[in-house]
């Protein structure tokens, strides 16, 4: 079938569709959906959560930045903010803010890396 075929043919009953004809058919929803959204990377949700150790500021934002565990928490089914289990590596690449062990964070995916955006650190 192309583009110039408005009409595709009707499959009678019992017929079978063939792999070549079901690649065929995937391929062409897979066009018209790319036409219609676009090919997109979705960008992973922000993160929040407590230091598990101290973060230390970089030293060059471009080539030594900081880097920290993270425990990340989530709300529960009542709101409550509570640790998830999960951790991830934060990456500082602020040179005059750091962070210490049980700190609030804030974190971005962003170029291949969980960084630092926010930090509540205490008084």
């Amino acid at each position: 079938m192309t583009q110039a075929d408005r009409t595709p043919p009707v499959f009678e009953s019992g017929q079978r569709l063939t792999a070549a004809a079901l690649n065929s058919l995937a391929q062409s929803v897979a066009r018209i959906i790319d036409r219609m959204q676009g090919t997109q990377v979705i960008q992973p949700l922000d993160l929040s959560g407590k230091l598990a150790g101290n973060l230390a500021k970089a030293t060059s934002f471009s080539t030594t930045p900081g880097t920290a565990t993270v425990n990340i928490w989530g709300k529960d089914t009542n709101g409550n903010m509570i640790d998830t289990g999960r951790t991830e590596t934060v990456v500082n690449r602020m040179e005059h803010i750091e962070g210490f062990t049980g700190d609030i964070v804030y974190c971005r995916w962003m170029d291949g890396e969980w960084r630092l955006v926010s930090l509540d650190c205490g008084g």
